[in-house]
């Protein structure tokens, strides 16, 4: 009799649990159903972050329960700082706007700049959809044949902002490893400067993410219209063996170990996020969607065909691995901030 009653019990709590659980569904796809939800990019159109955004909210809605229509809005400025004060402190903050940021912006803490009104801690981090290399790319008119001559001679880059990897890596090449990087700033965008390239304003580009370079530009890699003289992240590309990475240049382990820290950015290549009031059940409708439709054979086929990878991470790996950044020694903290300063 007694187990036939705790039995019962057993039956009616899980019975609970999946009223709970249905009722949250319910809330909310009452929420999501006819609404849009936002994406706020905090770059340029036509950059890869726009790309990735757009590719993404065509896919994501399905996911959400109500299937919201997912538009897209650009509010470029100051390397996404702009964008991520907007989404924190003056968009809704009931689910309906997610950030797409450009990836210093989680490690914002590491660079002091002026201007930022939120605090990276209380984000509520939906996912990055892939890691990213960065290349430092010569145009095939300039005196520079690898990276070793970057350290001889001044090579003219152009930058889109000082929070943006187009000058933070320019920055931390030139102090930590002597490099002669002059950046000519005030590009709106990587598309911009890549331009500029073309046309000969800039010698090149201390940072442009290697997805975008075989997917908008194959000729310019078949026809030697540029050069590839550095790897900037944790590890080499597959498709780039002979390309020296950043991590070997190292001086000494003190240095390998700055390097390390500062490439973490480029294991978050495409980072989303919801912001700190965003009630906790949406966040969780918000990660499981952003999870889904990294799966999705869709959008996998899309971006596959565009050229680009899609290496997810979880948002609450995100959380997880900024948190293990944040606790590194001060020193070194202080060492990585000196050097991406500007």
């Amino acid at each position: 009799m007694t187990n036939y009653r705790a039995s019962g019990l057993l039956a009616a709590f899980l019975g609970f649990l999946a009223g709970q659980s249905a009722s949250a569904q319910d809330e909310t796809s009452r929420f999501y159903a006819g609404r849009n939800l936002t994406f706020i990019v905090g770059s340029t159109t036509g950059g890869g972050y726009d790309f990735n955004a757009r590719a993404v909210a065509r896919h994501m809605g399905k996911y959400i329960p109500g299937a919201p229509n997912i538009v897209v809005q650009n509010m470029p400025g100051a390397g996404s700082i702009v964008a991520t004060n907007y989404v924190y402190n003056v968009a809704p903050q009931d689910g309906s706007v997610i950030g797409v940021v450009q990836r210093p912006i989680p490690f914002e803490p590491f660079f002091d700049e002026k201007g930022v009104r939120f605090d990276v801690r209380k984000i509520n981090w939906l996912g990055s959809t892939t890691s990213e290399i960065g290349v430092v790319v010569a145009w095939h008119t300039a005196p520079q044949r690898s990276f070793k001559d970057v350290l001889e001679r001044e090579m003219i880059v152009g930058g889109n902002g000082p929070a943006t990897d187009t000058e933070l890596f320019a920055r931390a090449l030139n102090r930590e490893l002597g490099a002669k990087f002059r950046i000519v700033a005030g590009y709106p965008g990587e598309s911009q400067i890549i331009l500029a390239m073309e046309r000969g304003e800039v010698q090149g580009v201390a940072n442009w993410s290697w997805n975008n370079i075989p997917a908008k530009h194959p000729d310019w890699i078949r026809d030697g219209k540029i050069r590839l003289l550095l790897q900037l992240g944790l590890r080499k590309h597959p498709a780039l063996p002979d390309v020296p990475l950043v991590l070997d240049l190292a001086k000494d382990a003190d240095q390998r170990k700055l390097f390390e820290t500062i490439m973490q950015m480029k294991e978050l290549g495409r980072p989303y996020f919801a912001a700190p009031n965003v009630p906790a059940d949406r966040v969780e409708t918000l990660r499981a969607a952003f999870t889904k439709t990294m799966a999705d054979a869709d959008f996998v086929s899309e971006m596959t065909k565009a050229g680009i990878s899609i290496d997810p991470v979880s948002g609450s790996e995100m959380q997880k691995l900024l948190s293990q950044a944040y606790s590194l020694p001060p020193a070194l903290i202080a060492r990585a901030r000196a050097a991406l300063a500007n």
